[in-house]
């Protein structure tokens, strides 16, 4: 346990950990439907929600629910090299934020499609990240994105979408 903390410059004796955290806070793997930045405002909220005051505690809980390449990124840090929350955010942030080139988001875009074992609510929500991360100069008006949502999807429930108006989707 000490050895996944190493990173983290925290006091000598560190604050009670929360009880079930691990329940209430999704994993983060680098590779869900979720951006950083909105991980970032998970655990925000759940600090909030479940007054999580310490930021030695908070820091831990953080680094607790980091898995796969974001964990081994987050034990190669120096030791004693994130201070506080905010430095651990924006650390965090710095990295693992896709940082692409604008065409790039332009070609994901255009090429969206809903997985297999994807979820309905899945795919909307990286429909959204995926429009809201084209910049705006180049971003298609909302009422093309309307249009365009379906096609991600097979063709029967892309006609059945269709059949819709574009302000109840």
């Amino acid at each position: 346990m000490e050895y996944r903390n190493t990173p983290l410059n925290l006091p000598t004796n560190p604050g009670a950990m929360p009880q079930d955290y691990q329940s209430k806070i999704s994993p983060f793997d680098g590779f869900g439907t979720y951006t950083t930045q909105q991980h970032t405002k998970k655990m925000t909220d759940y600090f909030e929600i479940y007054e999580v005051d310490a930021d030695d505690v908070r820091m831990r809980v953080f680094v607790q629910i980091l898995t796969g390449d974001v964990i081994t990124w987050f034990r190669a840090l120096p030791a004693n090299s994130i201070n506080d929350l905010q430095a651990l955010y924006t650390t965090f942030l710095n990295i693992w934020e896709k940082k692409k080139d604008p065409l790039h988001i332009l070609s994901e875009y255009e090429n969206l499609n809903r997985g297999t074992q994807e979820t309905v609510q899945d795919y909307c929500t990286r429909f959204n990240n995926v429009y809201n991360s084209i910049p705006q100069n180049l971003r298609p008006p909302p009422y093309f994105a309307l249009i365009k949502f379906p096609d991600g999807f097979d063709s029967d429930m892309a006609y059945q979408l269709r059949e819709r108006a574009p302000q109840t989707l």
